[in-house]
């Protein structure tokens, strides 16, 4: 084994700069790195931010009491890091901010009522807030300074008790409000939802195909409340995590298989312009359960399957007295039905990946996400082939097989 000792000089050097650079969180070695978020994604955090803490300023202004010397918390500032940087952090959960601020804005003024001695009454303060936040479940950091708002400014003038409503409570409202808009319409994340109890791909009652072996929700969730600190990880984000890295783990193991080795190249495909009965047709002539629809470049444009077209067909009841107007609203629909085309049905929101991607990146969105077909696609948006869950199946037979 080669010690440190035997090696040269400068390599010496670099490998101890390499030692303290993570020792201070520098180089992350063993920790997810910001750097790998898209710069596309950050820009977006940071001017999502930038838009709650204006109107939240802006509103607070435009109600602000003119004898009122406080109108913003600093510590709105520290919470829309977690809002926005850190949105499924349990820390930065509607509950956790809301009830952290004003839980630590009521403890703080009580304290700066009951105490004259600044330290004890800010040690006191902190101490509280830390074990109501425990008691009440909504750990959220930046309660901690909004605590000591009243605490500080009561050696100049004890806050009254409407410093609770202004600006603690309009504050922490119109964050709120701003952050959950922003996070749906701006940011696309959305709440959490609660774990389903159900696939709610195929609405039943088993648990999704990649969840019924190996580690259950339930372990994690045992995990997690085996610690005695708080940690900073939810279990839907912690049971993600564990499926990532799996999947990365066999491909890590397994052959290099790639969608270009397993997808369908000779593809029937249509235009958008393309007559539905005509794309009808294909879809009976070659028994297959969907069309690629490109354009002259063989760009993608869409996606035309038999679920599209029959989701739309209407069974008439052809009960007696019926009978005649049924008839007629059949030949109507028929005729209608002879002049759609395929822009008219098909999808537009499509899931692709592109041809050098992995195997196994698809197994989670064709087994968890009920997808039968995914359109293998290059930067420019061109149709290279389709994979289907039967070549998928067939690459990871072939490839235990090698094994």
């Amino acid at each position: 084994m080669v010690q440190l000792s035997d090696l040269p000089l400068p390599t010496k050097a670099k490998n101890l700069l390499s030692v303290v650079l993570a020792q201070l969180g520098l180089i992350k070695r063993d920790s997810q790195r910001l750097s790998a978020i898209p710069l596309t994604e950050r820009l977006k955090v940071a001017l999502a931010a930038f838009i709650a803490l204006f109107i939240v300023t802006f509103i607070s202004l435009q109600l602000a009491d003119p004898a009122s010397t406080i109108v913003l918390l600093a510590s709105m500032g520290a919470s829309s890091v977690l809002l926005f940087g850190l949105p499924n952090s349990p820390l930065a959960r509607p509950w956790s901010f809301a009830a952290g601020h004003l839980i630590s804005a009521a403890v703080g003024l009580i304290c700066s009522h009951l105490f004259t001695d600044l330290a004890l009454m800010a040690a006191v303060t902190i101490g509280c807030v830390l074990f109501f936040m425990y008691i009440f479940e909504c750990m959220h950091p930046p309660g901690g300074a909004t605590a000591l708002v009243p605490v500080i400014a009561s050696v100049d003038t004890v806050l009254g008790y409407d410093f609770l409503l202004y600006p603690v409570a309009l504050n922490v409202l119109v964050m709120l409000a701003v952050a959950m808009l922003l996070q749906k319409f701006w940011l696309k994340r959305g709440m959490q939802v609660p774990v389903q109890k159900f696939d709610p791909i195929h609405l039943h009652h088993d648990q999704s195909p990649l969840k019924r072996l190996g580690l259950q929700p339930e372990d994690l969730l045992s995990a997690l409340n085996s610690f005695d600190t708080v940690v900073d990880i939810s279990e839907q984000d912690l049971e993600r995590l564990y499926q990532r890295a799996k999947l990365n783990a066999y491909q890590r193991t397994s052959r290099d298989i790639r969608c270009s080795d397993i997808m369908s190249k000779d593809l029937i495909t249509v235009s958008a312009d393309t007559p539905l009965f005509l794309a009808w047709q294909l879809l009976r002539k070659h028994k297959i359960g969907s069309l690629p629809v490109v354009n002259a470049a063989r760009q993608l444009q869409g996606i035309i399957s038999t679920v599209d077209i029959l989701k739309h067909v209407q069974v008439p009841s052809y009960a007696a007295t019926l009978k005649g107007l049924n008839r007629l609203l059949v030949q109507q629909h028929y005729r209608k039905q002879q002049q759609l085309q395929v822009k008219d049905r098909m999808t537009t929101k499509l899931v692709t990946a592109a041809p050098e991607a992995h195997l196994t990146t698809l197994v989670p969105l064709m087994s968890d996400k009920g997808l039968h077909h995914i359109p293998i696609v290059d930067t420019d948006g061109v149709l290279h082939g389709i994979v289907t869950q039967s070549d998928v199946i067939a690459g990871l037979f072939n490839s235990q097989l090698s094994d």
